[in-house]
């Protein structure tokens, strides 16, 4: 069996320093869509949720509030949600049940296949839990950064 301990050690890592900035933004700041973005905190927050539960669990294993996808799925925006977001409270929450759970549930299965092959065009293809949930800690780490631009924005602007 191969040891991917360095892989729940990074997940642990990325997982722990996202929950950390999160204590950083008010409700006010994660509702601001700056100028030249489309999205603001919040949606970059629920969408790393999102997108970590489908890649790695599929639409039919998936946790989260099932309204979340009209939300926070790619190619939403805020200006077309139907309800109000959820408060960064239930998404940290949220997060952080989402972190045991992943854990819990594929912690040695990493080698084992998806059930399907996920391509991401010509870019790769994802085979094993272990290849998808790499993918997601790099999936965090892009909206984390997303997050660090909107937050130098909001400041820039006020």
């Amino acid at each position: 069996m191969q040891d991917f301990s360095f892989v729940w050690n990074q997940y642990d890592l990325i997982r722990g320093m996202f929950l950390a900035r999160l204590t950083e933004i008010t409700e006010e700041e994660a509702e601001v869509v700056p100028v030249g973005f489309k999205n603001n905190i919040r949606w970059n927050i629920g969408h790393i949720l999102l997108t970590q539960d489908f890649l790695l669990f599929g639409p039919e294993g998936m946790k989260c509030p099932p309204h979340y996808a009209a939300m926070f799925a790619p190619g939403t925006k805020p200006a077309d949600w139907q309800k109000e977001g959820p408060s960064l409270e239930t998404l940290a929450a949220e997060l952080k049940e989402q972190h045991v759970r992943i854990k819990e549930e594929l912690h040695s299965r990493l080698n084992d296949p998806l059930p399907k092959p996920f391509e991401l065009g010509d870019k790769g293809t994802m085979h094993t839990y272990g290849e998808m949930m790499v993918f997601t800690l790099f999936h965090e780490g892009m909206h984390i950064g997303c997050i660090s631009s909107l937050r130098k924005a909001i400041a820039a602007a006020k």
